[in-house]
């Protein structure tokens, strides 16, 4: 059921998105937010970065499907493209990103990565795009290289007690803290943690038990705020650039940062018959108080 409904409005908002960027461009392909449209882009980043909301208006629909910043950080390489999973997602079948939202913040990205890029919400995903499942959740980098697969189970540091979250009796953001602090050594804590399952197989658990994921991290506290979160994602086909719900290419406003994303979309560009896909500079909050931001330059753009 709530695959047909996330069908339907994927199909509503997509067809409302495509008539905008035809207004605004004088056509331009309405499969990706052309250069030209990549303004727009950053408003609509920092629009789902301010919105709060706990779902997209079911229990069985979390907040992800519609709001916040679904992201990956990567590392440029002409070895490899860097949509492209890894071996290591090829084979346990979960992809890594984060998730950035007002009330999700991070100082870091993962192994201090400066560029990488922003899937679209599953509910304004292009047509003839591919939703990509959002398969667990943790409040902080669960050391998810090491679990079992996808990604979401144990680690083999404590194997029982690292299962997913509702293995363990545990559906509250105070169920996972009290389990969280009984950790036996505090430095491999983020290996003793559960994730919060928010699969489609969840129904009407879903919605919320993402949102119990956000409501954990801030109970965290100051501590662990410069560290990432971890969604775990499904993993997909190699080379297939023309289906994946990339929205843009982002950058830190770092050293090395913005020649990565160039890189990238150059990439891109090549390797899927000239679609084009915006670069963004995104600045993560310095601490607990600050926002992130999302800014688009055209001299940024390496393609037309």
């Amino acid at each position: 059921m709530r695959n047909i409904f996330a069908l339907v409005l994927m199909v509503v908002l997509a067809g409302c998105q495509v008539r905008e960027e035809q207004r605004g461009t004088g056509g331009a392909s309405p499969t990706r937010g052309a250069t030209a449209n990549g303004a727009m882009v950053a408003g609509e980043l920092t629009r789902r970065y301010q919105d709060t909301r706990v779902d997209c208006g079911q229990a069985t629909m979390p907040a992800f499907l519609c709001s916040g910043i679904v992201l990956r950080s990567t590392v440029p390489s002409t070895q490899y493209s860097s949509w492209n999973p890894s071996p290591h997602s090829q084979q346990s079948g979960g992809v890594s990103f984060s998730f950035l939202r007002k009330d999700s913040k991070f100082r870091d990205l993962v192994f201090g990565q400066i560029n990488g890029f922003i899937f679209y919400p599953v509910l304004a995903t292009p047509p003839g795009i591919r939703q990509i499942e959002v398969l667990c959740s943790y409040p902080i980098d669960g050391w998810s290289q090491l679990r079992d697969k996808p990604g979401c189970g144990g680690h083999p540091y404590y194997p029982l007690e690292s299962r997913r979250c509702q293995t363990l009796g545990i559906s509250t953001a105070e169920q996972w803290m009290a389990h969280w602090q009984r950790a036996p050594a505090p430095s491999n804590a983020p290996a003793y943690q559960c994730s919060f399952d928010v699969r489609d197989s969840m129904n009407h658990l879903a919605a919320d038990s993402f949102y119990q994921s956000i409501r954990t991290r801030n109970m965290l506290g100051a501590s662990w705020f410069p560290q990432q979160n971890e969604l775990i994602l499904a993993t997909w086909s190699q080379n297939i650039p023309r289906e994946l719900p990339i929205q843009a290419f982002f950058y830190l406003y770092t050293p090395g940062g913005l020649a990565g994303a160039q890189h990238d979309q150059r990439d891109f560009y090549n390797k899927s018959g000239g679609m084009v896909v915006p670069i963004v500079q995104m600045v993560l909050p310095a601490s607990p108080s600050e926002e992130a931001l999302f800014a688009y330059y055209p001299a940024d753009q390496i393609v037309p």
